[in-house]
């Protein structure tokens, strides 16, 4: 018994000794976004870290008193993005830490030569989150750093809620990386970048961002960029990539029985794409649903709204499914496959998946069959029955 306790009483004092390895929070630099851009001179790029200062992030103040941002940016130009990490490590007094990152940005200029290496470069970091979302600048990607963080804390947590929260698309690294391994296509936010005339705190203008539409990719490369309309519709299509869209809205106007016009406000959407197969071969439908609020009506003979419903839905739904076919036709002509229906076709009928594999990039542009759907109802007339 005696040499059992005692190997009993070394077992627990093995766990009192701590982590060898440990590293203190005041010793990391957190990583909350990264900002990608072609470098000035060919072959290199421009990568820029945003991280939060907690000193200041506490008491909102510098020392001495004087406001100041809750967050720093460092930019350093390699040749890779691995050789600009380490350069912008060298000039810090602390070890950067990325397994907390919010946001990844990439300039249109670095888009459009190629996002390969920056995915590949988040597949062999342990510590990158593939989750984290993913999204593309008009201009340079850092000068969306500066964005006035007005109801949040830093620039990183604005640009994460907007794919959070579903403006557009959701799309992150990991889906990237997927779409990449099946050779499909996909979309990123397309944010767009300017100053208010008001000042803030400082006296500085107030810089904003949002959302003008989306980026298609295709084997790592920019193929085209569509306006908000289009990619309002794609985001729909797309719901099972892009999460559901939040709130969108559609206006109808009927002549037929006295002027009106009518809006109907979304506040529940999905999606649904299915394979048939035809003698002519495969047949992709896409199936839109969704439920909608009336917002605005007036007609000119004094109809009232549930009167009109039927054609308010009718109107609705043929507006939906045509947006919709013109957003894909958008997808086609720049041959990317962001609804990644070879992928569906791959699952559901692998031997025709082989014949047509090689050549599914053309085939996607000029011979596939997809055919949109609405379903749509209106459960809330409001006040404007």
């Amino acid at each position: 018994m005696k040499p059992l306790k005692i190997a009993v009483c070394v077992l627990l004092l093995l766990n009192l000794t701590g982590c060898w390895s440990r590293i203190e929070l005041d010793q990391l630099t957190f990583i909350f976004g990264m900002y990608v851009d072609a470098g000035e001179e060919p072959g290199t790029v421009e990568v820029s870290i945003s991280s939060p200062l907690p000193n200041r992030l506490q008491t909102g103040t510098q020392g001495g008193g004087e406001k100041g941002k809750g967050y720093s940016l460092v930019t350093k130009t390699a040749a890779n993005i691995t050789d600009a990490i380490i350069l912008i490590q060298k000039d810090l007094s602390r070890q950067l830490e990325i397994s907390h990152i919010k946001a990844v940005v990439i300039g249109k200029e670095y888009a459009a030569q190629g996002i390969s290496e920056l995915l590949d470069w988040c597949k062999r970091q342990p510590e990158f989150p593939l989750g984290t979302y993913i999204m593309g600048a008009p201009g340079k990607a850092k000068q969306i750093a500066e964005l006035s963080p007005v109801f949040e804390q830093l620039p990183d947590q604005v640009l994460r809620n907007f794919s959070k929260e579903n403006m557009m698309f959701a799309t992150s690294v990991k889906d990237c990386v997927l779409a990449e391994s099946y050779g499909m296509g996909y979309a990123l936010n397309y944010l767009s970048f300017g100053e208010k005339p008001e000042k803030d705190d400082q006296g500085q203008p107030i810089k904003w961002a949002g959302i003008q539409g989306v980026m298609l990719f295709q084997e790592g490369a920019l193929k085209e960029t569509l306006n908000v309309s289009d990619s309002r519709a794609l985001a729909w299509a797309a719901g099972h990539f892009a999460g559901r869209l939040k709130f969108p809205h559609y206006t109808v106007k009927w002549e037929d029985e006295g002027e009106g016009t009518a809006s109907a406000l979304f506040y529940a959407n999905s999606s649904s794409t299915k394979l048939r197969m035809t003698q002519n071969g495969p047949v992709f439908d896409v199936k839109l649903k969704g439920k909608a609020s009336i917002t605005y009506f007036r007609d000119s003979k004094g109809h009232g709204a549930t009167e009109m419903s039927g054609i308010i839905k009718k109107l609705v739904q043929e507006k939906l499914e045509a947006e919709v076919n013109h957003a894909i036709l958008k997808t086609r002509e720049a041959g990317v496959d962001v609804l990644q229906l070879g992928t569906l076709l791959e699952w559901n009928q692998p031997e025709e998946w082989r014949k047509l594999q090689e050549r599914w990039t053309d085939y996607y542009k000029e011979e596939a069959k997809i055919v949109v759907t609405a379903k749509i109802s209106i459960d809330d007339f409001g006040a404007l029955k």
